[in-house]
């Protein structure tokens, strides 16, 4: 027996290939509908409008980066709680939690497509270009900042400036995942995948107070 077309995520997939490929603006609901092969009239029985397409994408990216977090194994609960967490992470596996988000972020189809869609249309759609700042710049640095100030001031790390580690500790990361889009292999994607693992290593190794760099006994 075939399974029963799910219309609605095919909808979904299929408009944010073309929004990443093409942009938001630029794509109307017949080229989705054409991509997904039925009619323009059925792609307005499940979704009232673009925008409505693109706010269930948004919640959708929201909900995939919880669970792929998760699955990660990133540390979970308040502040006070991932602080400690961290704290008692050894360096490697620092760089294994860096490389699985990475890894997230160039190689899971859905993510990756996301990312490249806000970036395409950041310059051109200012709603888009606020969730490129809110995904890839504004939340990241916020809560790295948060994090950095926590673990300073319980001695996890050595005394610096919170917003200064944020922008040390992302902004290389963020030019490696945009330099992936670019890869044209397997070996140069694991080539930037490993330049990835070395700098959480070396940040590490830099800032974290030493018996908390090798981590717990």
């Amino acid at each position: 027996m075939t399974p029963r077309r799910n219309t609605k995520e095919d909808i979904l997939q299929a408009s944010l290939r073309l929004f990443a490929r093409a942009g938001f603006e630029a794509t109307g609901m017949r080229e989705i509908a054409a991509a997904v092969g039925i009619q323009p009239a059925s792609v307005y029985k499940h979704f009232a409008c673009k925008q409505a397409i693109l706010d269930a994408l948004v919640r959708r990216m929201d909900e995939r980066y919880e669970l792929a977090s998760a699955a990660i194994g990133l540390p979970e609960g308040s502040v006070d709680e991932q602080v400690r967490d961290y704290a008692v992470t050894p360096v490697a596996q620092m760089a294994d939690l860096g490389e699985g988000m990475f890894r997230y972020w160039t190689e899971d189809e859905f993510a990756t497509l996301f990312r490249q869609m806000l970036t395409v249309e950041q310059y051109r759609t200012p709603e888009l270009g606020a969730l490129y700042r809110r995904y890839f710049i504004e939340a990241p640095l916020a809560w790295q900042e948060t994090l950095f100030a926590s673990m300073v001031e319980s001695g996890a790390f050595l005394r610096d400036d919170p917003k200064m580690l944020a922008l040390e500790f992302f902004a290389p990361l963020m030019m490696l995942i945009q330099a992936a889009d670019g890869a044209t292999d397997a070996a140069a994607r694991e080539h930037l995948v490993d330049l990835a693992r070395r700098h959480v290593i070396r940040f590490g190794e830099r800032h974290a107070c030493a018996p908390n760099a090798e981590g717990p006994e």
